[in-house]
């Protein structure tokens, strides 16, 4: 099936109205009604993005997991073996590579979708000027798409800690919940942000300056202990340093997160799905005339 035809299909298949472009906006949960009745189109966007990112590489989707293991072995020749950083006093290389790993994978989800979905409803608009096109899952494609390439990860990185680290436990089996708590929280970033490259132009180019400082920001390379007392509240207001601390966690301390960075990332990703949907439903209908 030609899946560019299908999707322009379903755009095309109501009548354009000059000046009707998408709902008018809903309640939050009237609009993840609406994106979740068009599953199927964007589970068919996903699979697209996913094959239109490997397809003719030499290597194909093992990519995904290859570039993590570069950068892993980059950052832990740089941070570790050179400036000495470590997670705990009595680790060695492959307990910082095991921990930097799985920081890694986390905030690689937070960056692709959130760099790719901010320029997502420029570069189709197309099919924004379709009446009743759902904008929503141009956004969303690349959000769940990188979500894809994070579940891959995470499965490299248990192997790892299975082989080289202390084994796994069953807390892992509540990994897939916070994978879903930050899918939201990215999900909600997304929708903004891809409002605001609609209106501003260089949105797309302040999100990348800012993604670099929020990543040494986040206790990805270090741990979280190594923030001076005075920076503190910065530790606390970054939404990532909270998910990265339960991965870490979960995955290589086997034992619960600390119940406040929980709810503190939970009132993060609920608030940036609200917040993102409902300036995203609120300003849909000008995309048309702006893109």
């Amino acid at each position: 099936m030609n899946v560019s035809a299908e999707i322009t299909r379903r755009a095309e298949a109501i009548p354009e109205e000059p000046g009707q472009y998408g709902p008018p906006p809903q309640s939050v949960f009237e609009e993840i009604r609406l994106l979740w009745e068009h599953r199927g189109l964007l589970y068919t966007l996903v699979v697209t993005d996913l094959r239109h990112r490997y397809v003719g590489s030499s290597i194909g989707f093992f990519w995904t997991v290859v570039n993590p293991i570069l950068e892993l072995i980059t950052y832990t020749f740089v941070f570790h073996v050179l400036m000495g950083v470590k997670f705990h006093p009595s680790g060695g290389t492959v307990h910082y590579g095991l921990f930097l790993f799985c920081g890694m994978v986390s905030w690689f989800a937070l960056a692709t979708g959130v760099s790719r979905s901010t320029t997502s409803i420029r570069e189709n608009s197309h099919l924004i000027k379709k009446v009743n096109f759902p904008a929503a899952v141009l956004p969303a494609q690349h959000v769940f798409s990188a979500v894809f390439n994070q579940v891959i990860r995470t499965g490299v990185l248990a192997m790892g800690a299975m082989v080289l680290g202390d084994g796994l436990s069953g807390h892992l089996l509540l990994v897939p919940a916070v994978i879903l708590l930050q899918a939201c929280f990215v999900l909600g970033l997304g929708f903004f942000l891809a409002t605001a490259n609609v209106f501003f132009r260089d949105t797309a180019d302040w999100v990348n300056a800012v993604l670099l400082i929020w990543m040494f920001m986040t206790p990805i390379f270090y741990p979280p202990a190594a923030y001076p007392r005075k920076f503190q509240l910065l530790l606390q207001l970054n939404p990532m340093a909270h998910l990265v601390g339960i991965y870490q966690e979960l995955i290589l301390n086997q034992r619960l997160p600390d119940v406040r960075q929980v709810l503190f990332a939970i009132l993060f990703s609920v608030a940036s799905l609200i917040i993102g949907y409902s300036v995203f439903a609120h300003h849909r209908r000008k995309f048309a005339d702006l893109v």
